[in-house]
């Protein structure tokens, strides 16, 4: 069972809940709303670290769920990167999707993409070289979009 939490801006359990019924065949549940911490907020950077996004969400996530999943609407980076859309921490067991860079006409495709690449890390995936494969790490928006949302079968292999 996933755990999908959301900032109290953002209703994507419908998009979530799709995309991981779809492409991983896994359950969700909507474990509810959470609030951004402050002292993720970076002034000299203008952006929210992600590791301590997920850090204090962790503190909060119930052990009910084999995984877990937060969603927020703020720009997310971690050390040595510009900006991330997502990140999975597997010691926590917790993925973490920003949508702050998602948006225009494919917002919902691309939610689900990161959704599903976010979890996938937590299944023990790593980034595919297939630029069509979910798995497939994205630097721009655009890679974002030339990827489909599915696994390739190597990717799925892994899975079963």
């Amino acid at each position: 069972m996933i755990g999908v939490y959301q900032v109290d801006t953002l209703n994507l359990y419908p998009i979530v809940t799709d995309a991981v019924t779809k492409q991983l065949h896994l359950e969700t549940e909507d474990a509810g709303r959470f609030t951004v911490p402050p002292n993720a907020y970076n002034p000299l950077r203008q952006q929210y670290d992600a590791r301590t996004i997920v850090n204090a969400l962790a503190e909060r996530t119930s052990t009910r769920y084999d995984l877990s999943i937060g969603f927020v609407d703020v720009d997310m980076y971690v050390s040595k990167m510009n900006f991330i859309f997502g990140l999975a921490d597997s010691v926590s067991k917790l993925a973490l999707v920003s949508t702050f860079r998602l948006g225009g006409e494919r917002f919902d495709e691309r939610v689900a993409k990161e959704t599903v690449h976010e979890l996938g890390h937590l299944k023990g995936l790593e980034h595919c070289t297939r630029e069509t494969c979910v798995m497939h790490f994205s630097n721009t928006l655009e890679d974002t979009d030339q990827k489909n949302a599915v696994l390739c079968s190597d990717c799925r292999s892994h899975l079963e």
